[in-house]
């Protein structure tokens, strides 16, 4: 169903938002269906799985609860199936496009809360905040929940604006927002959060955060931090790097205007 709202600047024509929902999995059988079949379509538009070649029944169990399969043809990552999600729910005119995790880590029925902003034409892109009002112990463990926060902190750093839950994939972005970021440079495996971000910042886009529930999700994480450790150093020293060139030569080229 196509949603209408008051004017705002990312607002198509007619006053009307198509939103869509990308549904990233890899081997999810047992659980996409669940996600997919609590998608509340009476908002969504449409559902996009995008399957990082799984080798279980995530495609049938997909197509089975009426969302839009989209097959890799090998496991590329993550990020690679975001974007390819981006690209797909892109092609099908979407407004705002969601990103849900196909392992159930978050809540469907929160959607609503998310995309606000962006309706209101007070945001570009809005993330969950799962930190903020997070029991330690309940929806994450004491250990991620450490380390979520000095992420954020160091997140913030380097992007320069408030970054409450750096780590959060559940995200809602405009249709011109992902039609800007640089999808050749945002990483294909995970750290992707944080690439969006820098991003954000780079193009001065508007970031939201809204409050959303921190679901553990039905599968065991694959999160081991003698890998993590160094692959996040390197996302964030990427970021880093990133913004330190886009300052630059936004100094310089604020210095060639005042010649």
């Amino acid at each position: 169903m196509l949603v209408s709202m008051r004017s705002a600047p990312d607002m198509p024509n007619n006053g009307v938002f198509r939103i869509a929902v990308v549904i990233p999995a890899f081997n999810e059988a047992g659980r996409v269906g669940q996600v997919v079949q609590s998608i509340p379509r009476d908002l969504v538009d449409d559902v996009i799985v995008v399957d990082d070649h799984s080798t279980d029944e995530t495609a049938k169990e997909s197509k089975r609860n009426g969302a839009t399969h989209v097959a890799s043809c090998r496991s590329h990552g993550v990020g690679a199936a975001i974007k390819t999600g981006y690209a797909d729910a892109l092609s099908r005119g979407a407004h705002v496009v969601v990103i849900v995790a196909g392992d159930g880590q978050h809540d469907p029925s929160e959607i609503a809360t998310l995309v606000k902003p962006i309706l209101a034409g007070t945001a570009d892109y809005v993330v969950g905040d799962r930190i903020t009002d997070c029991e330690v112990g309940k929806g994450m463990p004491a250990f991620r929940y450490v380390g979520n926060r000095l992420l954020s902190h160091l997140t913030h750093w380097i992007v320069g604006f408030d970054v409450k839950d750096s780590q959060c994939g559940f995200t809602a972005a405009t249709r011109q927002a992902l039609q800007r970021f640089d999808m050749s440079w945002v990483s294909d495996s995970w750290g992707v959060p944080n690439d969006f971000l820098v991003e954000c910042a780079r193009l001065g886009l508007r970031v939201k955060y809204v409050k959303v529930s921190a679901l553990l999700g039905y599968r065991h994480s694959y999160i081991k931090p003698d890998s993590y450790v160094p692959r996040m150093v390197f996302i964030l020293a990427r970021g880093a790097l990133k913004m330190l060139r886009a300052r630059t030569a936004a100094k310089m080229e604020n210095l060639e205007r005042k010649k």
